[in-house]
C-alpha cells in the first residue's frame, strides 16, 4: 500500500471525494542511449555534480545563498551552503557568472557534454532539459549540438526561452556525443544551473488528454503464476500525431521498452497530493489511421524476461535467481542500483541437483526460485522486483458497505486432501477428502519438499475467495491485507488482484483470499 497523508485517508471517508487526477508521463526516446549516457562539464563549482545530469532520477535540489546578485532573499527559503559534503542533489552549477546582460563569455560558455560509448542509430525527437527549478531560473538562449565523432550531426539554437523545462525538438540519429551550451541566462551575474537532461522528449498526459485509463496488478502469493502489472491508456489523436503514416508525427520515435511513469492524485487542502501508480515499459500501441485516438499498453519488466535462460542451474537459489536477473539486462533504477532485490534466505537454500533449466524462460526461472524458497515475486510501483517472503502486515484500509457498490462475491475452493511435490517425491496428507494439489518445480530438493508442501497447504486450506467492485482508493496494491466488512461478517482479505479504471473518478475491482 502506498503511503499517503491523513488528509488523503479522511477524504476517502467522504460521500463525495475531492477532485482526482491521473498523470501519464511517456519518455519518447531511446532507453538504451539514456542508460549509456555519461555527463561532464567544462567547469563547475565544487558543490556541483554534472556527472548526475543524465541519470533518470528527478532531483530535489536545495536552494543555497551564494555570492550572486539578489541571491540573499530574506524569506526563509534559502539555506547556507554546508562547509562539508553532502551538498545535496544540485546537478550542474557553473563556475562563471553571467555578465550585466545575462550573457557569458563566448570563449568560456557553460557547457555540458553528454557522451556515449557507441554510436546510436535509433532516431530520437530531441532532448529535454530541466534547468534550475529551486531558483525558478533558466537561460534565455542556449545551443544543443549532436556529434558523431568530430562531425556535427545536427544543431539547434534556442532563443527567447521562458521555461524551467525546455523541450528541444530536433531529429537526432547516428550520434555518440551531445553538447548543451548556455549562451545567455535570464538574470545578470548568475551561475548557469541544470538539474536533468533526458535523451528524448518527455510527454505528459493528464486527465484532460485521456479518453480512457485502466491499471491492473496481479500477484500470486504462491508464485505459481508470474506477476502482472499493466496500464492501458487511450489519448486524443485528432491531429494525427501518432498516425504511423504521418511523416511529422511521433510514431517514428516510439519503440518497445520506453519507460512510462504514471501518478495518481487528489486535490487536498488547496494542494495536489500525488502517489506513484507505477514505472513500467511500452509494450503495445494501436494507432488506427482513420481513428481519433491512440491506445498504448505498458507492462512491467517481465517483458524483458522472455528469452531462454542460459545461466547456472546448480548451487543456491540466490545464485540462480541472481543469474536470471543479470541475464535479463534490466535497466537500472533511477539511482543507478539494480532493479531487483532478493531475500537473503535464498542464500541458504540449495537447488536440487542435476536440474536442466535450458527450456525455461528467464521469468520462469525467477518464478521457480521464488516458489522453491516459499517466497512471492512481484514488481512494486517504483519498478523494483522483489523476491521475498509474504508479509503478514494488515493495512488500515477497509472495503465496507460505504465504499462498495455491492456485497462481495464469496466462493469456496475445493477441499485440500494432499500436496504432491514433483510427482510423488514427497506427499503431504492434510485431509481425507478433497483434491490433491500437484506441484512441479525441478528446483525443489528432497530435503526442501516438506517445507514447500506445508507452505502451500497452509495457504490453500483457507478456502474462502472474495471479489467485488468498490469506489477505489488508488493507494491499494496487490498483496495488501485489507479488512472486508459485509452485513454478516468481518474478515481480513489478502488481495491478489486489483484493477483500477479512471473516467474522471476512480473505480476498482478486487479479488483475494480470506484467512491467509
Amino acid at each position: 500500500m502506498q503511503e499517503v497523508s491523513q488528509a488523503w485517508k479522511d477524504a476517502q471517508e467522504q460521500t463525495l471525494v475531492p477532485e482526482s487526477y491521473v498523470e501519464v508521463i511517456l519518455n519518447v526516446g531511446d532507453p538504451d542511449s539514456q542508460a549509456d549516457a555519461t555527463s561532464s562539464s567544462n567547469g563547475e563549482e565544487y558543490f556541483s555534480d554534472a556527472s548526475s545530469l543524465a541519470e533518470e532520477a528527478k532531483k530535489n535540489p536545495p536552494k543555497y545563498a551564494m555570492l550572486e546578485r539578489n541571491m540573499w532573499g530574506l524569506d526563509g527559503s534559502i539555506s547556507i551552503l554546508p562547509s562539508n559534503p553532502p551538498y545535496g542533489e544540485n546537478g550542474y552549477i557553473g563556475n562563471v557568472l553571467s555578465s550585466a546582460d545575462g550573457s557569458y563569455d563566448s570563449g568560456n560558455l557553460p557547457t555540458i557534454t553528454i557522451s556515449f560509448s557507441q554510436v546510436f542509430t535509433a532516431i530520437i525527437p530531441g532532448i529535454t532539459i530541466t534547468w534550475a527549478s529551486a531558483y525558478d531560473e533558466w537561460p534565455e538562449s542556449f545551443r544543443v549540438t549532436a556529434y558523431n565523432g568530430s562531425a556535427q550531426v545536427v544543431q539547434q539554437t534556442v532563443t527567447d526561452n521562458a521555461s524551467i523545462t525546455s523541450v528541444v525538438y530536433m531529429d537526432v540519429q547516428n550520434y555518440n556525443r551531445i553538447t548543451v551550451e548556455v549562451l545567455k541566462w535570464r538574470l545578470p551575474f548568475r551561475r548557469a544551473r541544470i538539474e536533468n537532461i533526458l535523451i528524448g522528449v518527455e510527454r505528459t498526459y493528464t486527465k484532460s488528454d485521456l479518453m480512457s485509463y485502466s491499471h491492473t496488478m496481479f500477484v500470486d502469493p504462491m508464485s505459481a503464476e508470474l506477476p502482472k502489472a499493466e496500464i492501458t491508456f487511450e489519448i486524443k489523436n485528432l491531429n494525427g500525431e501518432y498516425n504511423p503514416d504521418n511523416p511529422q508525427g511521433v510514431e517514428q520515435y516510439l519503440m518497445e521498452r520506453q519507460e512510462i511513469t504514471a501518478r495518481y492524485g487528489y486535490r487536498l487542502n488547496g494542494t495536489t497530493e500525488r502517489i506513484s501508480a507505477g514505472r513500467i515499459f511500452m509494450s503495445e500501441r494501436e494507432t488506427p489511421q482513420h481513428g481519433i485516438t491512440a491506445t498504448f499498453t505498458a507492462r512491467d519488466a517481465i517483458e524483458f524476461m522472455s528469452d531462454l535462460y542460459t545461466g547456472t542451474s546448480s548451487g543456491t537459489l540466490m545464485a540462480i535467481a541472481t543469474a536470471a536477473f543479470e541475464q535479463a539486462g534490466l535497466p537500472t533504477m533511477p539511482d543507478g542500483t539494480n532493479r531487483w532485490t532478493i531475500d537473503s534466505s535464498l542464500s541458504s537454500i540449495t537447488a536440487a541437483s542435476g536440474v536442466d533449466l535450458s527450456e525455461n524462460s528467464i521469468a520462469e526461472v525467477i518464478q521457480l526460485c521464488a516458489h522453491a524458497a516459499c517466497c512471492v515475486v512481484y514488481q512494486d510501483r517504483a519498478g523494483l522486483f522483489h523476491v521475498e517472503p509474504l508479509s503478514d502486515r494488515t493495512t488500515d484500509y477497509e472495503i465496507n458497505r460505504f465504499n462498495s457498490y455491492s456485497n462481495s462475491e464469496i466462493s469456496l475452493t475445493k477441499q485440500l486432501k494432499a500436496v504432491d511435490i514433483n510427482n510423488g517425491t514427497y506427499i503431504l496428507t492434510v485431509g481425507t477428502v478433497g483434491e490433491t494439489q500437484q506441484v512441479s518445480n525441478p528446483l525443489i530438493s528432497t530435503p526442501r519438499a516438506p517445507t514447500v508442501a506445508q507452505w502451500i497447504a497452509n495457504y490453500l486450506q483457507n478456502r474462502k475467495e472474495l471479489s467485488g467492485d468498490f469506489r477505489a482508493d488508488p493507494r491499494l496494491d496487490a498483496l495488501d491485507r485489507v479488512t472486508n466488512i459485509n452485513q454478516f461478517a468481518e474478515s481480513v482479505v489478502l488481495v491478489t488482484e486489483i484493477n483500477y479504471t479512471y473516467n474522471g473518478a476512480f473505480r476498482g475491482s478486487y479479488e483475494g483470499r480470506s484467512g491467509v
